[in-house]
């Protein structure tokens, strides 16, 4: 695999991150304008967070933002019984097809009119095949592994 060290996406991904004081500080990103610079690049979100893994960078999806955190930021703590965790509540059995369309009605019914909107018109706009690599990326980040 001789490909460029890394894509224009993930270099924008790096440059944002770092000027917003990374990696001293966890540092959260808008979801779409990053899932558009790896649409524009020819990436898949999860594909990217991949390789910025391999670079010490963990991000995952954390509502409408993408959070970015270095190693020594990461929480290794289990989570506390006694304090539900909303964090992710919305992606619950999200690992099928019908799992993750129950989380998505789920989550959809927490938004106001204008975030519905907007979520609406990104999925129109998406091809099947982007739509198949977010549900692909879901899966395999938010499996719960029970």
């Amino acid at each position: 695999m001789s490909e460029a060290e890394s894509n224009p996406a993930e270099e924008s991904i790096k440059h944002s991150i770092r000027k917003n004081g990374f990696p001293e500080k966890i540092v959260r990103l808008p979801f779409k304008p990053v899932y558009d610079a790896c649409k524009k690049h020819g990436s898949s979100l999860a594909d990217v967070l991949d390789k910025l893994q391999d670079e010490q960078i963990f991000g995952k999806i954390v509502g409408n933002h993408v959070e970015f955190r270095s190693r020594e930021k990461i929480d290794f703590k289990a989570p506390d019984k006694n304090k539900p965790s909303d964090e992710f509540s919305w992606l619950k059995g999200a690992a099928n097809m019908e799992g993750f369309q129950n989380a998505a009605k789920d989550a959809m019914g927490k938004m106001n009119p204008d975030q519905m909107a907007e979520a609406r018109k990104m999925i129109e706009d998406m091809s099947e095949q982007e739509k198949m690599d977010i549900l692909k990326m879901f899966t395999q980040r938010f499996d719960s592994g029970k």
